[in-house]
């Protein structure tokens, strides 16, 4: 009995080593995963042009034909538009307030998602906190003189880091959920995304377990990345800050899969140690930052390459690089940009690429005419 129960106990060890080693080896990532070679490919430096107009609290920016629009912390006009023409403005809206072509709070919550309908030219903004959505009517609030709203949801999920209108309004949203920002949780939830309406919900698993966090109190920080959409098409690409992955989720079809630089670490070799700076998580290296999508492409801003790293080696913090890839994935090019911008729009009929330098609050032009030629598809 004691050489069976001895037997029995060595059997239960190995059973568990095996098991850990076996966990250990699967994949976080529940998304098939394309191998996708787009590091130090850039092409020529692109060198910006600064735009003579001052937008005081810019937070972020949005372009439709001849109107630049843009997000501002000025309660008084939370969303402003100008002329990309004459740089002057033709409508200061969103005003802070309770009524209903007002916002409650003094902040909208993150960039415009541009829309048209029937005619007439749409941005939903997200406001209240963060748990609504809201349809302003451009078209109309620049012929009126004031903010028209037509539309307005609070099925915005708790814990929705970013949201997306679906099918050309805000009926049906497409959400990204990072659950962990209460740091005290005793379990952190993996992140996914959810296709939200009122009568229904559909997640969409993106992960089977957080990766090796040496805390995870901080994996929220770590899956940060924001979304950019096909302005025709339920497509969503989310391009990750932490990691060299961009998630591409095509809602209509139900597919879902992922890119990857080849040869840089993947979910499941990577572990994140707990590096804490003046109480700041630090992570080793930003990588995409903004992104904006087009009929044929999207653009994203990419940190992680060696043009910028040696440029900061010099003292220069306004080197990067733009990437171009398309719907299915397939890298198309890049160039390198003289000015660091952290939010960016696209004019497909100028070929102009708008961003805008936070820190001075500067809008910035780069004519990306010939690179659109060399990518055109």
């Amino acid at each position: 009995m004691h050489y069976l129960n001895k037997t029995i106990m060595g059997c239960t060890i190995v059973y568990l080593f095996l098991n850990c080693v076996s966990c250990n080896l699967v994949d976080p990532l529940k998304f098939e995963t394309r191998e996708v070679d787009f590091i130090n490919q850039t092409g020529n430096v692109i060198n910006g042009n600064i735009l003579d107009i001052d937008v005081i609290g810019a937070k972020s920016i949005a372009i439709y034909d001849t109107l630049l629009m843009v997000t501002t912390t000025n309660r008084d006009a939370l969303f402003q538009v100008y002329s990309t023409q004459t740089l002057k403005p033709l409508a200061m809206l969103c005003h802070q307030g309770r009524a209903k072509n007002e916002f409650s709070d003094g902040y909208i919550f993150n960039d415009a998602q541009v829309i048209t309908r029937n005619g007439d030219l749409f941005v939903v903004l997200r406001g209240e906190g963060g748990t609504v959505l809201k349809e302003v009517n451009i078209s109309a609030s620049i012929k009126e003189g004031h903010t028209v709203i037509e539309g307005t949801t609070d099925n915005v999920p708790s814990g929705c880091d970013f949201v997306l209108g679906l099918n050309n309004g805000i009926e049906r949203l497409f959400c990204y959920n990072n659950h962990n920002f209460n740091l005290d949780r005793e379990i952190y939830d993996v992140p996914s995304f959810s296709i939200v309406s009122e009568k229904k919900t559909k997640d969409i698993k993106i992960y089977r377990k957080l990766i090796d966090f040496e805390n995870d109190r901080y994996s929220t920080f770590w899956y940060t990345g924001n979304l950019c959409y096909h302005p025709k098409r339920n497509i969503v690409a989310q391009c990750m800050r932490t990691i060299d992955y961009i998630h591409i989720i095509d809602v209509d079809n139900d597919k879902y899969f992922s890119i990857h630089q080849l040869g840089t670490p993947t979910f499941k070799e990577i572990t994140v140690p707990n590096i804490i700076v003046d109480d700041v998580y630090v992570y080793d290296f930003n990588h995409f930052s903004e992104s904006i999508g087009t009929e044929k492409f999207f653009l994203v801003i990419y940190m992680n390459g060696d043009y910028r790293k040696e440029e900061m080696k010099r003292g220069n913090g306004e080197a990067t690089e733009l990437l171009a890839f398309d719907w299915n994935g397939n890298y198309l090019g890049g160039v390198k940009l003289d000015i660091f911008v952290q939010d960016i729009a696209f004019d497909t009929n100028s070929n102009l690429l708008y961003g805008l330098r936070i820190r001075d609050e500067k809008i910035v032009t780069f004519d990306l005419t010939d690179f659109i030629k060399t990518i055109d598809i």
